[in-house]
C-alpha cells in the first residue's frame, strides 16, 4: 500500500490544473438559481471533477511507465546488471538493443584465438559456435530472462589443429632446407654429397636404408645398389619425406662376336670383332685405343702371343661398360714371306721371291737382298711387280744354290702398332 501511495505522490508532484474563472462563475450562477440544496451539489460536482482528473492522470502516468518498461531490452552481459527506468542513458541503450539480432555469430580467424571453456584455445577460419543459455538481469524490481551466447569448442577441432601444426612445422622446415639437383649415376660409381644446411638431411637407399647426413658434413660412398635414391627429411612421426631423387643405373654390357682365325685377305693379320650394342663405343687393343663409334672393327695382330680386344660403350643412360675378348696368335707376322724359292721350278709362283703381303697391301716399301757372308746388297726393289729371281746385280750371275740370303723390307706407311721394318731369310734352291 505504501508503494502505491508513494507512486501517487510522485505522479501528482508538481502537477497543476488549469484554472478557468469564467467556468466557475457560470457554475455558481446556476447553483444559486436552484435553491437551498444547490450549495451542496456544487461542492459534490467540484469534488467529482477533481477526483476524475486525478485518477485519469494517475492511470496515464502508470500506463506510460508500463510501456516504457516493456520496451527496454537489456544488453547481454556475463554478470547481473541493474537498469534504472528513470535514466536517459538506459533509454538509449534500450533503443539500440532493438536493432540488435537475437543471436550473435562469432567468427574466429587464424589471427583471433578466443579463450573459452576451461582454458581451451580454439582457432580456425570463420568458425561459428553457438550455445544459448538463459541469464537473469535485475531491472526495475523485476527479473527479466535474456538469452546469452557462449562459445563451445567442438571436440574434433583439436585433432585437426595438431595436424595443421605438424604440417606448418614441415613446411617451415622445407623452406629452410636446400636440396640442390642431383644427377643420375651408374652402378659402382663413387658418389659424394655435402650438406650445406643447418639441419640434418637423410638419404633413402633402394633397400630402404636411411642414412643421416648431418649439417655441414660430407657424405661419400660407392653406389653398389641400382635403383632409386631419395634425399629428404624426417617429420615428427619419423616418417621419411622425399625432396629430391636420383637413379642409379646398371651399365648394359656389350656382347662381342669374333672370328675363329686370322684373316690375311688384305695381306694383314686381321681379326674381325663386332657388337650389337647401341650407343657410343671405343675399340681398344691391349690397352691402346684403335677406333671409335664403329659396330665392327678388324684388329691387326702382328705379334705372337695372347691379345686382348675390348670395347668401351656408353649406353643411353650415360653408363660406361667394357667388354673384352682374347685371342692367341701362334707366330709373328712377317709379311707372309716364304722361306725358299727355285728359279727353275715349274710353278710360276715359286720361281721368284717377294713377300706375299707386299703384293696385297697398298703400302710403299723398299726391299733389299743381302749376302750374309760379306753384307753385299744383291738385289733391291720398290715394286711388288719386280721380285728377286736369284740374280746378283753386282755380277749379273745367279747366286749360289742351297744357300740362305737375308732380305729386309722397310715400310713407308706402316699400320697402327706395326713395326716398319721386317727381316727374314730365304734359300735359293
Amino acid at each position: 500500500m505504501k508503494k502505491i501511495e508513494d507512486l501517487f505522490r510522485t505522479a501528482l508532484q508538481d502537477q497543476e490544473l488549469p484554472y478557468d474563472e469564467s467556468a466557475w462563475n457560470e457554475m455558481s450562477k446556476r447553483l444559486d438559481a436552484r435553491g437551498g440544496s444547490a450549495g451542496h451539489l456544487k461542492w459534490i460536482l467540484g469534488s467529482a471533477v477533481v477526483l476524475a482528473i486525478t485518477i485519469g492522470s494517475i492511470l496515464y502516468i502508470n500506463d506510460k511507465e508500463t510501456n516504457t518498461k516493456n520496451t527496454i531490452k537489456p544488453k547481454l552481459a556475463n554478470n547481473e546488471k541493474k537498469i534504472e527506468s528513470n535514466s536517459n542513458e538506459n533509454k538509449k541503450e534500450a533503443n539500440d538493443l532493438n536493432k540488435e539480432s537475437k543471436s550473435v555469430e562469432v567468427n574466429l580467424t587464424t589471427e583471433n584465438i578466443t579463450k573459452v571453456e576451461k582454458g581451451t584455445l580454439i582457432s580456425g577460419n570463420d568458425i561459428v559456435i553457438k550455445d544459448l543459455t538463459a541469464n537473469k538481469i535485475a531491472c526495475c524490481g523485476d527479473d527479466i530472462s535474456v538469452v546469452q551466447e557462449i562459445l563451445i569448442p567442438p571436440v574434433y577441432r583439436e585433432t585437426i589443429l595438431e595436424k595443421e601444426e605438424k604440417e606448418t612445422i614441415i613446411t617451415s622446415e622445407k623452406e629452410t632446407l636446400v636440396f640442390p639437383p642431383v644427377s643420375n649415376h651408374c652402378l659402382n660409381e663413387e658418389w659424394s654429397y655435402t650438406n650445406k644446411n643447418k639441419k640434418s638431411v637423410w638419404l633413402n637407399t633402394p633397400s630402404n636404408d636411411l642414412i643421416e647426413i648431418t649439417a655441414g658434413s660430407k657424405y661419400q660412398d660407392l653406389l653398389s645398389l641400382k635403383g632409386l635414391y631419395q634425399m629428404g627429411i624426417l617429420n615428427q612421426d619419423d616418417e621419411f619425406i622425399s625432396r629430391t631423387a636420383f637413379t642409379v643405373f646398371e651399365a648394359i654390357e656389350a656382347q662381342l662376336i669374333t672370328d675363329d682365325a686370322l684373316n690375311y685377305e688384305h695381306g694383314l693379320p686381321e681379326l674381325k670383332v663386332e657388337t650389337y650394342q647401341e650407343g657410343n663405343n671405343t675399340w681398344i687393343l691391349d690397352g691402346e685405343i684403335q677406333a671409335k663409334n664403329q659396330s665392327t672393327h678388324s684388329f691387326n695382330l702382328f705379334k705372337k702371343g695372347i691379345h686382348v680386344m675390348s670395347i668401351k660403350t656408353t649406353d643411353v643412360n650415360g653408363c660406361n661398360t667394357i667388354s673384352s675378348v682374347s685371342f692367341n696368335v701362334e707366330d709373328d707376322y712377317n709379311l707372309l714371306a716364304v722361306n725358299a724359292f727355285s728359279p727353275t721350278s715349274m710353278e710360276p709362283r715359286n720361281t721368284h721371291f717377294i713377300p706375299f703381303a707386299l703384293t696385297q697391301r697398298n703400302s710403299p716399301f723398299t726391299m733389299i737382298v743381302i749376302d750374309p757372308s760379306d753384307g753385299a746388297v744383291l738385289f733391291e726393289t720398290s715394286s711388288a711387280d719386280i721380285p728377286w729371281d736369284g740374280t746378283n746385280r753386282n755380277t749379273g750371275k745367279m747366286v749360289d744354290a742351297n744357300k740362305s740370303y737375308v732380305w729386309k723390307v722397310i715400310l713407308e706407311q706402316p699400320e697402327a702398332n706395326e713395326n716398319p721394318e721386317y727381316i727374314g731369310t730365304v734359300v735359293r734352291l
